[in-house]
């Protein structure tokens, strides 16, 4: 029986010898390529002599193939170097594109990144997705486009039925006292801002409603509506913007990056002694926003809620009560939301701008 070191020995004598002779055959055949400029090649391995002679890269990828098989496990060696050199560059590539896009938000494997990251209203473009439009939506209702095509009449009226509600870590407390306007007003204050950008139009009101009763302040708040929509017939679009009453972690949400007072769409279809003819387009509209919303800011709505009252959406056919963040969220938080929102409306009224 032979010992553990002959059989060392002579495994790798072998292998000295079967290496060997695919160095000959190797070297064999590149001399005949080189010294002739011709090579027999099998007709099996597909295109003509010439070809192979004006393409070293095709002839060697031939012979490679004829080599693999003549000679067992050659080929599939070669196979699983290839595959782990093509894991390596994949993987090399992978960390460098993770890398940039870390850096500088920009994804490489896609050119439309760059110039996003440069010109952020871009980022309102249709990326390849289907864009939500009011064409869609059953029971929306058509804008005027006599208006909304220009002139620089308000389109937006915007409003508070309680007027007194804030932001306890800049106010100390939920509502401001005795009739004073709350941090609510700033939030529509910076829709307005926002939308002006846009060469929007809109109008604000900061009256009181809420005091002395908070819980009749809708009745005060339709006087306000109803004078609003008199003096300002042009308005296309009307906001009761409040905000809610929940957890901070419920209402907050990191948006492209920022911290941001999330939004919750209020549609109100009625009651039996409350008539509300326009829920349907109400609705309509909401989910314009909601899902438009959904396409350029995910995670900034928290859906559409319908509720049996009328909180005075009767007046128009696109009215909406939004609350925005809750007691816990800070003014900057709803600044960031107002100006999503603004972006959003805008894109709205310039798709229907021209609509028949």
């Amino acid at each position: 029986m032979l010992s553990r070191q002959e059989r060392l020995r002579r495994y790798y004598a072998r292998r000295r010898l079967i290496g060997g002779a695919i160095i000959g055959v190797l070297t064999a055949i590149s001399l005949c390529f080189f010294l002739t400029g011709e090579v027999a090649v099998p007709a099996s391995a597909g295109a003509p002599k010439q070809h192979y002679i004006e393409n070293p890269i095709a002839y060697f990828s031939s012979w490679h193939d004829i080599l693999c098989e003549g000679i067992p496990g050659l080929k599939k060696a070669y196979e699983k170097t290839a595959e782990v050199t093509e894991e390596r560059e994949l993987s090399a590539q992978s960390f460098f594109s993770k890398a940039v896009l870390f850096c500088t938000s920009i994804d490489i494997k896609d050119i439309r990144s760059l110039f996003t990251s440069e010109i952020p209203v871009l980022s309102l473009a249709s990326q390849g997705t289907a864009t939500v439009s009011a064409s869609n939506l059953p029971n929306f209702p058509s804008f005027d486009p006599a208006i909304t095509s220009g002139g620089g009449k308000p389109l937006v009226g915007i409003y508070h039925t309680h007027t007194s509600e804030s932001f306890i870590p800049s106010s100390g407390v939920a509502h401001a006292p005795g009739g004073q306007v709350g941090d609510i007003a700033r939030v529509g204050q910076a829709l307005c801002k926002r939308l002006e950008k846009y060469n929007i139009a809109s109008v604000q009101s900061r009256a009181v409603h809420d005091y002395p009763s908070f819980m009749k302040a809708y009745g005060p708040a339709e006087v306000t509506a109803k004078k609003m929509l008199t003096d300002n017939p042009s308005i296309q679009m009307l906001f009761d913007i409040h905000r809610d009453a929940d957890k901070r972690q419920n209402a907050t949400a990191t948006v492209n990056g920022v911290q941001a007072a999330r939004i919750t769409i209020v549609v109100a279809i009625g009651q039996q002694d409350l008539a509300q003819p326009h829920w349907q387009q109400n609705h309509a509209f909401a989910k314009l926003i909601d899902a438009k919303l959904n396409q350029h800011y995910p995670g900034l709505s928290r859906g559409i809620q319908m509720q049996e009252w009328r909180y005075n959406q009767h007046l128009h056919p696109r009215a909406l009560l939004l609350e925005v963040g809750c007691q816990e969220s800070t003014p900057e938080e709803a600044a960031q939301s107002m100006d999503m929102l603004g972006d959003v409306l805008a894109e709205i009224i310039k798709e229907n701008q021209y609509q028949k």
